[in-house]
């Protein structure tokens, strides 16, 4: 069985465009604080990886650029990557905004990403958040989640 989120080996470039995105995404409707934290714990794991990161607030203040982004970004793993960071940035403030999700849309227009793998990128997260709840809840407060994704 492959891992809802398969480990992906990133470059100084793949990270900073990731974290860029995860930022566009997180200020689509006003950064909430979950998401900045999300964000920055992304970033602080990275730096522990790839050397030559900078300071996580300048990371933070350059815009995302699509034309790096689509030279850095370049097989489907990387794509699921970046989107799914871009999903559960989305996610994590507990309410997916329509914001939100067009600024998702645009970044994977902008890298030339399909519709079906940005379809199967937000379904693994969906999945992926459904597990972690699942192991403690009832099958009726499961229910009542799910119908909201």
């Amino acid at each position: 069985m492959t891992d809802l989120l398969d480990t992906v080996d990133l470059d100084l470039n793949q990270v900073r465009v990731i974290v860029q995105a995860m930022v566009r995404v997180a200020h689509a409707d006003g950064a909430h604080e979950r998401e900045l934290v999300l964000i920055r714990e992304f970033y602080e794991a990275c730096r522990n990886d790839v050397r030559g990161l900078a300071d996580f607030q300048d990371i933070q203040r350059a815009p995302f650029d699509a034309v790096i982004a689509r030279e850095s970004i370049t097989t489907e793993a990387l794509q699921q990557t970046l989107l799914a960071s871009c999903y559960l940035v989305a996610y994590a403030d507990g309410e997916v905004s329509d914001g939100e999700l067009t600024a998702i849309d645009e970044i994977a227009g902008e890298l030339g990403i399909g519709a079906d793998t940005l379809a199967k990128s937000r379904e693994r997260i969906k999945d992926l958040l459904v597990m972690q709840l699942a192991r403690g809840a009832s099958v009726e407060s499961l229910q009542k989640l799910t119908a909201g994704l």
